[in-house]
Parts: C-alpha cells; structure tokens; sequence
C-alpha cells in the first residue's frame, strides 16, 4: 500500500500486527512504528482497548489516521503529530463506537458500526480531502475480544474502501477459512492458527520463507507443533506472536517493508482479565 499522496489528506500507517489465540486467552502483538511522509515514528502503541465492553481490543492497519501534513520532517514531524489530533483517526472512531455500544464481537453489529464510521468521514470525503485515496482500500480494522466463560476468541475484521467514484465501503474480510459474517470465532477445539494483519505479504515473503527467517527462535516454532487451540498456553503463545513482530523488525532493517516495520513491540493479553505482556 502506498502511503502518501498528492491530494489533500495523507495518511499516518503502517503496522504488522499478529494475533494467536491460547488456552487461557487471546494475545495481540504489534509493532510500535507509524510511517507519515517517509518518516519513521517510533514507539507508538497501537493496540487499543475500549472501556467497553470487556477483554476487547482493537487495532487499526493501513492508514491509521488521515490528516493534512506540516511541513515538517524527522523528529519535529513526529512530535507535532503526537500533539495534534487527526480529524480521522479510525481507532479513535472504533474505540468510541465501542464505548458507547458495548457490544461483543460476537453481537457486532455491522452496519451500524459503518454508518458511525462514515459519519465521522463524510465531511472531509464531501469537501474532496479523499481525493487522492480514490480506488483504494486505505484501512483494515481489527476488533478481538475473549470470552472466559467459553475460553472463546473472536476476531472480526473490516476493511475500509474508496471507491474510484470517491464513494464508502466498510465490508467484512475473512480471518480464516472458517470465517462467517459474525466473524471468527475460535474455542479451545479450534485448529492451532496464527493470525497475522498488516504486511503479511512482507511477513510472509521476507521472515518465514526469506531472509528473516534466522531471526525467528524457538518458540515460533513450538507453536506450529501444536494441533488444537487448547494446546497453546498463552506464555507461549505471548513468545510466538512477538517473536514474529521482532523477527519482521530486523528484517525491515535490511530489506525495507513497503510501510516500514519496527519501532519496538507492544502485546496483550485478552484473559480472564486484560493484562499488558509488554
């Protein structure tokens, strides 16, 4: 995905983001770098938890924020960012939408949660500040939460369309190959599965069939030994998922990622509480 263009809003983006269900909950690791106008912001943590409802988090890939860029480079850039609040920031409208409904993943309303998202857009799409997004899917957002009742994870993901005629998609995307319009749902029956957002073709290419598979250790490893959801405590599966978010970051050290990958890793977990790991 390109991220910058001649129009009038640019994008804020990035992220690699990986999700693995466990036994006793739902880990989520992402990297901490966000890339406007080529450069690299460090250090920003990008998984986002709701007040409500409970054990849910979010986190946004793509275009994270939309806003008009100062000219401004390297640190002085980043810093008038961190200080000034885009007028679109899709975490901060999933996060409020999420607030005010409280409603599981599993009950997730679809069509509401577009109407709310292309409330907080349609000004700047009606004034032409989109422009320059036309034709391409500028956004994914991802919504997980845990149910310790039923020691079920569920993931459902939207991702966020500008039509060449200028006009709004939110449409759901697959998770897996078992995924329906509720989403993905994951128990402790459920094959073992990693789950990866963001720069996967990166991921994929350049870290599990390239040069940055040596970076990875053990514990990506152990993980792909095990059948069943069930199988994977979440200590492990906290190691794999950010073994994976680290292993990208030094390979984006030799061989750039398109949106640029590092800045540190962050990670979740989505239990019987909600617990920072990192």
């Amino acid at each position: 995905m390109k991220f910058e263009h001649d129009g009038n809003f640019q994008g804020m983006g990035g992220t690699l983001a990986v999700l693995v269900p466990s036994s006793s909950g739902l880990v989520i690791a992402a990297d901490m770098r966000q890339t406007p106008k080529g450069t690299f912001c460090d250090g920003i943590n990008k998984i986002l938890l709701p007040t409500r409802p409970a054990r849910t988090a979010v986190v946004v890939t793509g275009l994270i924020t939309l806003q008009d860029m100062p000219d401004l480079s390297g640190h002085d850039l980043c810093e008038h960012l961190a200080k000034m609040p885009a007028p679109i920031d899709f975490g901060r409208s999933t996060l409020s939408y999420l607030n005010a409904e409280n409603t599981p993943v599993a009950d997730f309303n679809g069509q509401r949660f577009a109407d709310a998202i292309f409330a907080d857009i349609s000004p700047y799409l009606a004034a032409g500040k989109l422009s320059g997004f036309a034709g391409s899917r500028i956004a994914q957002i991802i919504i997980a939460s845990y149910d310790p009742a039923s020691h079920t994870s569920s993931v459902i993901a939207f991702g966020i369309d500008l039509t060449i005629e200028g006009g709004f998609l939110l449409q759901p995307t697959p998770v897996t190959a078992a995924t329906t319009v509720k989403g993905t749902n994951l128990g402790p029956a459920s094959e073992r599965v990693i789950l990866p957002f963001g720069e996967v073709s990166y991921l994929e290419q350049h870290v599990l069939f390239g040069h940055g598979r040596m970076y990875l250790t053990g514990a990506y490893f152990q993980i792909l030994l095990k059948k069943t959801v069930g199988d994977v405590g979440s200590d492990l599966a906290a190691a794999a998922a950010l073994d994976l978010i680290e292993a990208a970051s030094k390979t984006a050290e030799i061989i750039p990622a398109p949106s640029g990958i590092g800045g540190g890793s962050s990670a979740v977990l989505l239990g019987e509480e909600t617990v920072w790991l990192k």
